[in-house]
This record gives structure tokens, C-alpha cells and sequence, in this order.
């Protein structure tokens, strides 16, 4: 079932979720998620965040967002196809020095995590993140003639 009200904040205490190796998942139009409402125009995206234990004993988040969604190309206007696929491993620092210890590894990201974190919020950065800094269609293909 495709949800499309407003997603609400889902607060998980971060080291408690990687522990239990805890999962939360949704298949969500574009519009439910605050911040992704302002950038994309239509679609649906595939959001699933699971906690775990590494074989060093680090905390991670495990991170995978897909989906077809249209943005607004830069230079028409017009609607333009996009395929979210984000997947990321995310390891959870209690402070700075602990981050850069965890960044320096091969292949690492590290965010610093409170007492709470907030997954809408983590999905929502992560897809912004991921997105071109200037989407336009190729040339020739804008739906408004002359917007080349």
C-alpha cells in the first residue's frame, strides 16, 4: 500500500535500533515526505532503514531509497524522469573524534547520532544529497521550444 497523507517524524533512539538490529520501511508518494514535497512534482519512492552490528562491533545504519519520480527540469520547466536509487551504510558516532575516526575507514560515512534520530528526516538528507546540482533535460529534448 502506497501511503500519501504526510509522513509524521519517526524518532528511534539510534543505538538501541542498531543493537536489535530493528527495521522500518515505506512506500511513499513523494508528497508525504516535508522537505522532498518542494523538489520532485510526482512519484513514489521505496525507503527501508535497518540498524546493525558490523563485524567490528560499530553501530550502522543501513540506508536503501528507490523509486521513479519527475522533477522539474532547470531549464524548461518542464517534467523530467528521475530514478532515486540511494544505498548507504552509515555508522553512528557519539562525538567528533569518534566521526572522523569511523570516516577515515575505506568505504565509511559517520553521522553523528544523539539520543534520538529522526528516519524521515535521515531518508529525506540523504535524497537530497544524492540529487544533481542542476537538473535539466539533455540537450534538444526540453518540451519548450526555443528553451535551449
Amino acid at each position: 500500500m502506497i501511503e500519501s497523507a504526510m509522513l509524521q517524524p519517526i524518532e528511534v533512539d539510534p543505538w538501541r535500533f542498531c543493537r536489535d538490529g530493528q527495521s522500518w520501511e515505506t512506500r511513499s508518494d513523494v508528497a508525504a515526505f516535508p522537505r522532498l514535497a518542494h523538489e520532485f512534482t510526482q512519484g513514489t519512492l521505496f525507503c527501508r532503514v535497518v540498524g546493525r552490528v558490523d563485524q567490528r562491533g560499530s553501530l550502522a545504519l543501513q540506508l536503501a531509497v528507490s523509486g521513479k519520480v519527475e522533477l522539474p527540469c532547470q531549464r524548461c520547466l518542464g517534467s523530467m524522469p528521475y530514478v532515486v536509487d540511494v544505498g548507504r551504510t552509515l555508522y553512528l558516532a557519539r562525538n567528533e573524534a569518534e566521526m572522523e575516526r569511523l570516516d577515515a575507514l575505506p568505504d565509511s560515512d559517520a553521522i553523528q547520532a544523539g539520543e534520538t534520530l529522526n528516519l524521515v528526516d535521515l531518508v529525506e538528507d540523504e535524497v537530497l544529497l544524492s540529487l544533481p546540482l542542476a537538473v535539466m533535460h539533455a540537450e534538444g529534448e526540453c518540451s519548450v521550444t526555443g528553451a535551449q
